[in-house]
């Protein structure tokens, strides 16, 4: 026999009230991931204010380092050399709106940047450099 307890909610009610929750639970988890990726974004801002976006090797075809822009969701680059180990990943923090490096990009001017060497070890030596862009 079927049991008709007036206390007792009825499956259409208990459906909505499920169907309720799952829906709220979704919008909390929605609004963490909105809230982890400002976290990450302040993340690297405040790493990439005391890193320069190059580093001490320039791009002797045009006398200054040059930016590789990347799609602004890039998070890592790889780096090869000779030797052990002979590839890195390092985190790429620097957004594409670090200002011109300066005089000291340009050759001659005694910055303290060095051209290409005629047989390189490392690939952070052709000058090129991974930046992420700002759109």
């Amino acid at each position: 026999m079927k049991s008709t307890d007036p206390t007792r909610p009825s499956a259409v009610v208990r459906a909505v009230v499920l169907v309720g929750l799952v829906a709220a639970c979704l919008a909390g988890m929605a609004a963490a991931a909105r809230a982890s990726d400002k976290a990450t974004e302040k993340r690297y801002f405040l790493r990439a204010k005391g890193k320069s976006w190059h580093s001490v090797w320039y791009d002797p075809s045009i006398g200054k380092p040059l930016a590789l822009v990347v799609p602004p969701t890039t998070e890592f680059t790889s780096e090869y050399s000779w030797g052990v180990p002979s590839s890195r990943v390092m985190p790429l923090y620097n957004q594409f709106q670090r200002p011109y490096p300066g005089a000291g990009a340009v050759p001659g001017s005694g910055g303290g940047m060095y051209p290409t060497p005629y047989w390189p070890s490392d690939t952070v030596q052709f000058g090129v450099h991974s930046v992420r862009g700002p759109w």
